[in-house]
């Protein structure tokens, strides 16, 4: 597919915001926006990516444990993305709670893995080990958002870029231990809408609110991300999502 091609693709997303970026090994990363650089973009399920990272470099520093116990008493229940909080067990290992975090988007057991981070260290971590310059945790997984007070969780484009290189700079384990939890992200419904069967291994999260629907992965030979915020036709960005997947990931 060719950068035309992709960017008419991008052009019918072009009524709300979005940031697409591709890179193949082969040739330059293609990044396409129709916002200025550095432009934050509310992230929805995708911020769970960077929340694992920070999990994956404080057990390497031995601050937390993922063999230790979750209990489940820690945090109220939330709904709206997985389903832990049908469960009968109340304490799981906190490598369990990271796998639901991640394959099923569970926000319960997302504000489990933020209670025993902290968020304030959780963002300590963005911005001074991570180096991002713009990605925010404001608030937990279905807690109302208030933006002027800082309360919501945000990135630019630039920052989700170096997701993909900061996964390349953990050891093999910890890429490892952070890639069996996204190989298991259940949502087929975006890059992977009109790709059958299970032909190559993607490694992704995405995201989605009433404003919000992105997507961030990887296969072993590409990267691949489409952010979108308040687009009002959602149905365009179904189908670029899967136009897209089909025509860039096999």
């Amino acid at each position: 597919m060719q950068r035309e091609e992709i960017q008419t693709i991008c052009d019918t997303m072009s009524e709300g915001a979005y940031a697409f970026y591709y890179a193949d090994g082969k040739q330059e990363p293609l990044l396409l926006s129709n916002r200025p650089a550095g432009e934050r973009f509310l992230t929805a399920s995708i911020i769970k990516v960077p929340i694992l990272y920070v999990w994956t470099l404080l057990e390497a520093q031995e601050v937390v444990s993922s063999d230790e116990l979750c209990d489940f008493g820690d945090e109220p229940v939330v709904k709206g993305a997985g389903f832990s909080w049908l469960f009968r067990t109340r304490q799981l290992a906190y490598n369990d709670v990271l796998a639901m975090m991640i394959a099923t988007s569970d926000n319960f057991c997302t504000n489990l893995i933020i209670n025993r981070l902290g968020m304030e260290r959780i963002n300590q971590v963005f911005r001074d080990a991570f180096g991002f310059a713009d990605t925010h945790l404001g608030r937990k997984m279905m807690n109302r958002p208030d933006p002027a007070r800082g309360k919501d969780n945000w990135t630019t484009a630039g920052d989700v870029i170096r997701w993909f290189d900061l996964f390349e700079r953990f050891s093999v384990d910890q890429q490892t231990f952070i890639g069996e939890k996204l190989a298991v992200c259940e949502s087929a419904n975006l890059f992977l809408r009109n790709i059958k069967g299970d032909a190559f291994d993607f490694y992704h999260k995405s995201g989605g609110l009433a404003n919000v629907i992105s997507e961030w992965g990887f296969t072993k030979q590409k990267k691949i991300f489409l952010l979108t915020n308040d687009q009002p036709d959602y149905q365009k960005v179904y189908d670029a999502f899967g136009v897209l997947g089909k025509n860039l990931l096999p």
